[in-house]
């Protein structure tokens, strides 16, 4: 089977679990509608979303953790750290795959680059200018395989959120498949 067949089946068949504290995310939803994709609002133990497929549920195995923006990151790193760190310690203990998906910058570099106008410091009174400069450490050192062990991706375009979820999930079953299956 083609990978672009294989892709389509397992959009018939997949079910996204969204987690119930996973806010401003229409976006995603609206999307996942647009590709008929199956999806459910349920409690997770940790992430924002996993899937089910063929009756067997990835809920705790491959989870994705969504952040919105540089700003969403940069106040769980400094406001909400002890509570992130659990989490992510958590998923790393448990589950096979955990992916930080953050929104609405490109890359590694573009992270690193991300700071605050004058106005948004002044809005929020903030008082670190580059927070991108500290997001981008922090999740370096987290990501490491001896401290959480997790992947960071990016999606520029909030648009294309729902497929980077869906692009995620399909590898990680196509793998699992290929892991499981009975050698001839």
């Amino acid at each position: 089977m083609s990978s672009v067949a294989g892709k389509k089946e397992f959009i018939k068949k997949v079910n996204i679990i969204i987690d119930t504290r996973e806010q401003k995310n229409n976006h995603i939803i609206t999307e996942l509608d647009r590709f008929g994709v199956m999806h459910e609002s349920k409690k997770l133990d940790y992430g924002d979303y996993s899937f089910q497929i063929d009756g067997k549920d990835f809920s705790n195995i491959c989870v994705i953790e969504r952040k919105a923006n540089v700003n969403e990151v940069y106040g769980n790193i400094s406001f909400d750290r002890e509570r992130i760190e659990k989490e992510l310690d958590t998923a790393s203990k448990n589950a096979n795959q955990l992916t930080f998906l953050i929104e609405n910058v490109s890359d590694w570099e573009a992270l690193k680059k991300f700071s605050l106008t004058d106005t948004e410091m002044k809005n929020n009174n903030r008082k670190v200018k580059n927070i991108g400069e500290t997001c981008y450490s922090t999740l370096q050192a987290w990501r490491c395989g001896n401290r959480y062990n997790f992947t960071v991706e990016f999606v520029p375009d909030i648009t294309k959120t729902a497929a980077k979820i869906l692009e995620i999930f399909y590898w990680y079953f196509h793998n699992y498949k290929k892991l499981t299956a009975v050698r001839k």
